[in-house]
């Protein structure tokens, strides 16, 4: 893992595709904006977690009901 201090404005360029700008910082919450190809998916964790999680729990409802 790399980790960097970056000041509003700042810019981490990840393989010449990806930008991450700090865009704000309030208390102990920052704002970023990522700037990414169109092919590329960008998805906060909480909710590819949360998804992930509910496709679980429809496959065992689905295996306790003998689907297959």
């Amino acid at each position: 893992m790399l980790v960097l201090s970056r000041k509003i404005g700042e810019r981490i360029i990840i393989n010449d595709t990806i930008t991450v700008e700090v865009l704000q910082v309030v208390g102990n919450r920052v704002r970023l904006g990522i700037t990414a190809p169109d092919g590329v998916p960008i998805m906060r964790e909480e909710l590819l977690t949360a998804a992930s999680n509910s496709e679980r729990k429809k496959e065992t409802i689905l295996e306790t009901a003998g689907a297959f």
